[in-house]
């Protein structure tokens, strides 16, 4: 291929090409397409040019190496939007009016881990927007051992979402029958990162810093320290002064309960060293120091 290189197509066909990217590589409204990260691996189609036409991985840096051009920031734009960005980077100096499309040939970019009593707990990755219901699908549904309710579990990743300070992970409760009915105050999008949990009836939650997090069954009187260390214990960056416990109310809301650990375990008092109820999440942050 030469610079400067002119390709040329019947009117006809032309005009076809120029509907097919102004609708973008997806059927979906521009606000909803998919955004390239990195990992993912992206189809790139420019007519005419066979030698251009290829699958290009996205560099952790977000940026996908295309011949010619060299790297092209691809992380953070959507399949359309990229498509542009290449062909102005090629318009520029090489070629005249180049056709480009752009899709997504493999998702690896976003993912979402599914814990507890799923039929197939494990990481699945968003092909664009996603809610609680189409990953539990994904899942293969809720085990027979599964409870009434699901944890949505957010961390303070910098991914967009929105944690606690110290990087303790945020909890929302999520009734299945409302979920899995479609209600949108409980089938909520997901973001890259969450964690989906599956508690079985009669278990608790232990999140943050411990060294085992997850669900741990309830199937005898528990308090805070002995949930504590079931979970495997305080890491090194836990702060046990500011544990908290997530607790839900009669009236559908949530109670937090602050517990100092320290008074428990370095003061000796037991009393402080309140009894888990079901579905009680335990917060474990960091430490600042």
């Amino acid at each position: 291929m030469k610079r400067g290189m002119v390709t040329t197509m019947p009117r006809s066909l032309s005009l076809l090409l120029a509907l097919l990217l102004a609708l973008g590589p997806v059927a979906l409204a521009p606000a909803e397409e998919y955004v390239i990260g990195s990992r993912d691996v992206l189809k790139v189609t420019v007519w005419g040019q066979d030698d251009l036409s290829k699958e290009y991985p996205v560099d952790p840096d977000g940026y996908a190496a295309i011949p010619l051009v060299g790297r092209v920031k691809a992380a953070g734009l959507t399949p359309t939007a990229f498509a542009a960005a290449l062909r102005t980077a090629l318009e520029k100096d090489y070629l005249v009016n180049p056709q480009v499309l752009v899709s997504v040939k493999e998702f690896q970019s976003q993912k979402v881990h599914v814990n507890g009593e799923a039929d197939k707990p494990g990481v699945y990755y968003l092909q664009g927007p996603t809610t609680v219901r189409d990953v539990l699908s994904r899942a293969g549904g809720l085990s027979k051992t599964a409870g009434t309710q699901v944890l949505l579990v957010r961390g303070d990743s910098g991914k967009g979402a929105t944690g606690q300070p110290g990087g303790a992970p945020t909890t929302r409760r999520l009734d299945v029958a409302r979920v899995m009915a479609g209600d949108p105050t409980e089938n909520v999008a997901v973001m890259d990162g969450d964690s989906i949990v599956i508690p079985k009836g009669n278990t608790f939650f232990v999140f943050g810093e411990v060294k085992k997090p997850g669900a741990y069954p309830l199937d005898k009187e528990t308090n805070i320290l002995e949930g504590i260390t079931l979970a495997g214990g305080f890491t090194d960056k836990a702060s046990p002064g500011r544990v908290r416990v997530i607790r839900s109310t009669a009236a559908g809301g949530q109670e937090v309960i602050s517990v100092d650990m320290n008074d428990v375990i370095k003061r000796g008092q037991r009393d402080r060293a309140i009894s888990l109820r079901e579905n009680d999440v335990v917060v474990v942050p960091e430490s600042f120091f």
